[in-house]
């Protein structure tokens, strides 16, 4: 029901945009122009010539071969006062909107960026690209939306931004690239957010909403959608909380936040960009519960380690884990195709293994991955692989495939390029278990030391996700780690009774 109202309520603001606050009229240009205060040229369109109320525009038509606003025209540039009220042909007009793209790629305005008090709408991409103003930004108290990309790559604008209680919408990446900005608030009032209205803003650090908002809260220092529990942007001081579901597109976009990330386990999808460019270097623990990975999800963050992908995953996007530092990777059972570009230029990567029911491999999946010394691949039928999909792969390393598929992978057209192929009965060593016995693993991820509750231990087996047997410990309880590599490890604990569970753990360093 909330959304329903929240939609409708979203769509009268577009109806009362389009007719009242932002008549922009691009194919035929403006009305009249007036020099302000600061000498400065500027643009008008008359919006109300009974109420007398103008908006500011840009002087050249729309052209969607250039984007370009002011082609032909003198763009303002030096320090500018944007006025309140405007006179034209003995009439005091008031200044009420800022036209879609009304100073989009005017680069040579300095100073603050002051907005008359007297504006309530600020368009799509007004001040897009407008990269040299400094100082604060006040948004005045009677403004109700604020359009998308409105104030993108304003990088150099310091100090906080609050939002007045007036504004009902901000729309998509409206404040993106605030490069200087430390605090965001948003009041009650807003009731639409658009993805990534705020983001590639590094020195962010609080993220706040009123707490009586009725469609969002904060909840360390992160915006959460109250409906859904989905994550829409976090900073470099958010721990993500336990009981989100969904982390949003764009959510920690290069946000800056060193070491592990382990995400919980209540989260099932991971939105396309959600950590592009986020600056982790360390371990990404994934939750048991995930089904869905985005497009460039975790594009350039660097992880490093191994990375298990939960076998309920059924969908990975494109780039999704492109220049990370993985060293070795298990795909889900679940997942049917490769994407593009997948591991691009994983020049870390060595170990690989594929779940039985990948079909597909799209194209560039392993170029610039020439560490890649394993292969482990669990299909019956080969995958149809593009012509480019093993690209810069030595084609000797050893691939793993299941009995009786040698004839079949020796044949498949790109599959046949490799020389070393090995049949595995790839024997799990969940094999035998038990389920009657509840057993727990923790801390976990762990550092130093794990413990094992629930049984009384006779042996546990360490082994990678490429099924390696790592380490061997007997009668105790308390596994060591601290000789282990980051990433994630399969312990198989067999007790005294000769009963045997599988336990999943992280390891940071």
């Amino acid at each position: 029901m909330k959304t329903t109202k929240q939609f409708l309520m979203i769509c009268c603001l577009m109806v009362m945009a389009a007719t009242t606050f932002g008549q922009s009229n691009p194919w035929n240009g403006y009305d009249f122009s007036a020099e302000c205060e600061t000498g400065q040229t500027l643009y008008y369109i008359i919006t109300d010539p009974i109420n007398k109320e103008v908006t500011l525009t840009h002087p050249a038509p729309y052209s969607n071969v250039t984007l370009d606003f002011w082609d032909g025209y003198e763009e303002p540039s030096g320090n500018i006062v944007f006025p309140s009220e405007v006179v034209y042909e003995g009439q005091t007009y008031t200044v009420t909107s800022i036209d879609d793209g009304a100073f989009r790629g005017c680069g040579g305005m300095t100073g603050s960026l002051v907005i008359p008090n007297t504006v309530t709408y600020i368009g799509n991409y007004a001040f897009d690209g407008c990269s040299q103003f400094t100082g604060n930004l006040v948004i005045p108290d009677l403004v109700v939306v604020i359009g998308d990309w409105a104030f993108n790559g304003c990088r150099n604008i310091t100090g906080e931004i609050n939002i007045p209680n007036s504004v009902v919408s901000i729309g998509s990446y409206a404040f993106s690239s605030f490069w200087e900005i430390t605090a965001f608030r948003i009041p009650e009032s807003v009731t639409y957010l658009g993805p990534g209205f705020i983001w590639a803003c590094s020195k962010l650090v609080t993220l706040e909403v009123d707490e009586n908002n009725p469609f969002y809260y904060s909840e360390s220092n992160a915006v959460i959608e109250r409906e859904t529990k989905k994550l829409l942007q976090g900073t470099k001081t958010t721990v993500i909380p336990e009981d989100i579901t969904i982390i949003g597109e764009r959510a920690f976009l290069a946000v800056e936040n060193q070491g592990h990330l382990v995400i919980p386990q209540s989260v099932v999808s991971i939105e396309d960009e959600a950590f592009k460019y986020a600056t982790f270097t360390g371990t990404l623990t994934l939750p048991e519960n995930l089904q869905h990975i985005g497009k460039y999800a975790f594009y350039t963050t660097y992880f490093t380690g191994n990375l298990y992908v939960p076998d309920g995953v059924s969908t990975i996007g494109d780039h999704a884990f492109a220049r990370t530092r993985f060293t070795e990777v298990h795909l889900p059972e679940a997942l049917k195709t490769i994407e593009w570009d997948l591991f691009w230029d994983c020049g870390r990567l060595e170990q690989l293994e594929i779940g039985s029911q990948v079909d597909t491999i799209q194209s560039g999946v392993f170029q610039f991955c020439d560490r890649l010394n394993c292969l482990k691949v669990h299909c019956e039928v080969p995958p149809t692989a593009w012509y480019n999909a093993f690209y810069d792969v030595s084609k000797d390393i050893p691939v793993y495939i299941p009995v009786g598929t040698l004839s079949a992978y020796q044949n498949a057209p790109y599959w046949n390029e490799f020389s070393n192929f090995i049949e595995d009965d790839f024997t799990s060593i969940n094999e035998h278990e038990t389920n009657s016995v509840q057993v727990s693993c923790y801390p976990n991820p762990a550092t130093t030391t794990v413990t094992i509750d629930g049984l009384e231990v006779d042996e546990v087996q360490v082994f990678n996700l490429l099924g390696q047997l790592v380490k061997t410990e007997c009668y105790t309880n308390e596994i060591s780690v601290e000789d282990m590599a980051g990433g994630v490890y399969l312990l198989r604990i067999i007790d005294t009774k000769g009963t045997a569970k599988t336990e999943r753990i992280s390891v940071t360093k």
